[in-house]
């Protein structure tokens, strides 16, 4: 037998090391995927292309599709419940990351949790040592609605940097909607085969395109009808849809003698209309695209836990 010194040993252990070093990734965080929580449900669940029962592990980076109502049991006792809803879940470091892309959410994040939520073009941050408690809805057109009952979220615009706060009794709406859309001059209505709008939630708000504007009376999943005719020669163009006020119009891109004809002919077809008794919980549901979402999830609770994973 053949002894070694002391430092031989020790460095036969750091070639042992270096070697084990070179057949690792560079970092481990970037390609392992770690257990987040479990899925319970009664509905139809994918997680990446796979069915997911009762039970299923959630890793992160994983993307569940929900179908009908499933909660994600987070390890850290945290949770979000989802409803047509198809999310990605992550973390880095200590903060849970939910990427939205479409469907209602409900959300309890626990105490000492942080998170972040991305949906659409914004990303909101928690903040305050509370457990952060609330629901987001969010549409494949971008539109989104967040409200909270407890805690506090700092929203930022990833496009223009803009930031605001969503508090308790102050929700966040982003209910404006840009894309490319073919009109006919003398025409009524604007096309945009990308888009699956919710029959007429756009009425009442307003549309922009090429310097002109025009309050919007009824809209189809893909077509949007205006009161007035369009000027503009016949084409595609770009267009937002937003409030019918001035400011909103005139920064949407609609000169001023515009934006006034249709702020005033907005104010006109809105007299005596009741659209402020629509309840925030409910618009929050109508931007999913969730008929009846609100109040759903309390099966989702007592769900019976089944042993699978993945």
């Amino acid at each position: 037998m053949v002894k070694r010194s002391p430092g031989t040993k020790v460095f036969a252990s750091v070639l042992c090391l270096l070697a084990i070093n070179v057949t690792l990734p560079l970092s481990w965080a970037e390609t392992a995927a770690f257990p987040m929580g479990a899925i319970v449900t009664r509905g139809t669940v994918t997680v990446g292309n796979s069915i997911a029962p009762t039970g299923t592990t959630v890793f992160a980076g994983d993307r569940v599709v929900a179908n009908e109502p499933a909660l994600i049991n987070f390890s850290s006792g945290s949770r979000v419940e989802m409803t047509k809803a198809a999310a990605t879940f992550s973390r880095q470091g200590k903060i849970l990351l939910v990427r939205a892309d479409e469907g209602f959410l409900r959300f309890n994040f626990l105490r000492g949790e942080e998170a972040e939520i991305d949906a659409g073009n914004y990303r909101f941050a928690s903040f305050g040592n509370t457990a952060h408690v609330g629901e987001l809805g969010v549409n494949r057109n971008g539109q989104l609605v967040l409200t909270v009952s407890e805690g506090g979220f700092d929203s930022l615009n990833t496009a223009s940097g803009e930031h605001a706060g969503v508090l308790l009794g102050s929700p966040f709406m982003a209910m404006d909607v840009e894309g490319k859309g073919t009109l006919t001059k003398g025409g009524k209505t604007l096309t945009d085969t990308t888009k699956s709008f919710q029959t007429d939630e756009l009425k009442g708000k307003c549309v922009v395109a090429n310097g002109e504007a025009y309050p919007i009376t009824a809209n189809t999943a893909t077509t949007i009808t205006i009161k007035g005719s369009w000027k503009l020669d016949t084409g595609t163009y770009d267009y937002k849809v937003v409030d019918c006020t001035k400011e909103a119009l005139v920064a949407a891109g609609a000169t001023a003698g515009a934006a006034a004809g249709a702020a005033t002919a907005a104010a006109a077809a809105a007299a005596g209309a009741a659209a402020a008794g629509i309840s925030t919980a409910a618009t929050v549901a109508i931007v999913a695209g969730v008929a009846g979402a609100v109040g759903l999830g309390v099966g989702v609770y007592t769900a019976v836990k089944s042993p699978s994973s993945r």
